[in-house]
């Protein structure tokens, strides 16, 4: 159980005594340093650390009033509770105004005061850790929102007034704190399409959030950003308010431009080549080599020689992305069913050797495997092929996207 440091000050020694006796039997985890004078004690709490401080109010030469006004300039947070037999309303009332948690009188039953003296000191430690654990959270909250790296900015829900902005929403949209107190985004024309800040907002009202919301933002000298906008309804001081968040997404949207048209220019390569020319998914024939390879298996030629049913089971587990019409016109297939037929009749039993040589070309992570056989086609032509194999780039770890190509030689 934590110790509970309390200092308690009061000029009257015999009570002071007896106030700590009790307090130290009724509440075990309760350390109790006493103090006679506000003085003394005001030099104890400059040196050593208190959870609770408990104080007289009507004392020589300093009272609780300045006691309390001299400690609250030292630390906000230290709980302050004035027990005394004086209750004039002005005297409560400074008291509040200087910051003090609880205020007892004394009188009356002396085990009854004590009694009600445990109350206000949990309560003052309750509020203490609320309070420090509030004003650790809204300090996060400002550095997160300070060093973000994305742009930040606070608005009132109602009449979207802007309260506070960071360093990188100035840099994104050149506008800076003045420029946008106290205005609302239509007053700037910050949204390009108006009815897409009225969505943020509609969707803000009904759900209170919104995650990754695609728009446009203008910036203050009228270049268009794009961004994904997150937004949150959040509590300010009883105040309702908006805290949305902005991410540049310019370079990914030319990155998605630029890729949009690189696949176009692969597809009208890859279905346009004179060669034929495969994408195959080969992740599952992966997953059962590494298995063989755990099992201790040297030589995959002479496994797959010893066991031919095994390499055939491996050719079901390729899975074919997609092929051109170079590679049904080599092989005299009319569609994805009949290209299986082929692999399975021509690549299997029959060229046992050449699929031993490309599946250790693939254990190997090699860059390109090159090798000559021969095979009949669907219309039991003889034909003699060159085959590469190579990995796409940053599909060497999965074996997903796997190209081969098979050009026919001349006889």
């Amino acid at each position: 159980m934590e110790t509970i440091r309390v200092l308690l000050v009061d000029d009257e020694k015999e009570l002071l005594k007896a106030t700590k006796l009790y307090l130290e039997n009724t509440k075990k985890n309760l350390q109790i340093i006493i103090s006679n004078s506000a003085s003394d004690a005001l030099k104890l709490s400059k040196n050593e650390p208190f959870d609770v401080i408990i104080s007289d109010f009507q004392m020589p030469n300093m009272d609780g009033l300045e006691f309390l006004k001299k400690i609250r300039e030292m630390d906000k947070d230290i709980a302050f509770i004035i027990f005394t037999g004086k209750g004039r309303e002005e005297v409560v009332i400074k008291a509040l105004n200087l910051g003090v948690d609880y205020y007892l009188q004394k009188g009356g039953d002396i085990q009854s005061q004590f009694n009600e003296l445990i109350n206000p000191i949990n309560k003052s430690l309750e509020k203490k850790k609320a309070d420090i654990a509030l004003r650790k959270s809204e300090e996060k909250f400002s550095k997160a929102f300070k060093y973000s790296l994305n742009a930040m900015a606070i608005n009132r829900f109602k009449g979207s007034a802007f309260l506070d902005i960071n360093e990188n929403f100035t840099k994104l949209l050149h506008y800076t704190i003045d420029d946008v107190i106290e205005k609302n985004p239509d007053d700037l024309s910050l949204w390009v399409k108006h009815e897409d800040y009225l969505e943020y907002q509609r969707l803000l009202r009904e759900e209170g959030e919104v995650i990754d919301y695609e728009t446009l933002l203008l910036t203050k000298d009228a270049q268009i950003i794009p961004v994904l906008i997150s937004g949150s309804l959040i509590d300010i001081e009883g105040e309702l308010c908006v805290l949305s968040v902005a991410r540049d997404i310019t370079e990914l949207t030319e990155a998605l431009e630029s890729l949009k048209e690189n696949e176009q220019r692969y597809r009208l390569l890859f279905e346009g080549s004179p060669v034929a020319l495969l994408n195959l998914n080969l992740f599952d024939v992966k997953k059962q080599l590494d298995e063989l390879g755990e099992q201790g298996i040297k030589s995959l030629r002479e496994y797959f020689k010893t066991y031919p049913q095994i390499l055939a089971n491996f050719v079901n587990l390729i899975n074919i992305n997609e092929f051109n019409n170079a590679v049904l016109e080599l092989i005299g297939a009319t569609d994805e069913n009949s290209v299986r037929i082929f692999l399975d009749q021509e690549f299997t039993l029959k060229n046992i050797a050449l699929f031993s040589k490309i599946f250790e070309f693939l254990i190997s992570g090699g860059t390109m495997l090159e090798e000559e056989f021969t095979v009949f086609n669907l219309k039991d032509k003889k034909l003699r092929i060159l085959v590469r194999v190579v990995f796409a780039p940053g599909y060497e770890d999965t074996w997903s996207k796997v190209f081969v190509t098979m050009l026919h030689l001349a006889s």
